[in-house]
């Protein structure tokens, strides 16, 4: 648990940190942090997990702001389920083929987007509101299925 947190949450808060005053000083830096499709739909089994990248995108969202005013672009790129060593998905059918993530990320990338959501994760991105619970509980029950 800590180590994830170390990881997914502080070492970017750090890095961020260290980097930034450099960072003004160039013209169009960017600050790229990675979240996840299940910061915005958690993931019961990988809470942690999940609640990191909430976190990230909560913090990508702050840092976006405050350098609102300088020459840092702050993108933030939210994977959906991708075919990774990550919880052995590089055979999982459900999950996004890996070079097709990777063609339509640096598509994005070229954009002004300050999200970088593929089409397989603009669903999960897109779940808040009154029907949220229900929508994060029929995704858990589903998720379950599929992995026992």
């Amino acid at each position: 648990m800590v180590a994830t947190i170390e990881t997914n949450l502080m070492g970017p808060m750090r890095m961020t940190s260290a980097l930034i005053e450099h960072l003004k000083t160039r013209d169009k830096a960017v600050v790229a942090y990675v979240s996840s499709v299940l910061g915005f739909t958690p993931l019961a089994l990988t809470a942690v997990y999940s609640s990191t990248k909430a976190a990230i995108h909560s913090y990508a969202m702050s840092q976006r702001f405050m350098l609102r005013d300088t020459g840092v672009r702050v993108v933030e790129i939210a994977p959906p389920w991708v075919r990774t060593e990550l919880m052995n998905s590089q055979e999982a059918e459900a999950a996004m083929p890996l070079d097709q993530f990777i063609a339509e990320t640096v598509a994005l990338l070229g954009t002004d987007a300050d999200e970088i959501l593929v089409q397989a994760a603009k669903p999960l991105r897109a779940n808040p509101g009154p029907g949220e619970h229900a929508m994060v509980n029929s995704f858990n029950v589903q998720m379950m299925t599929a992995s026992a």
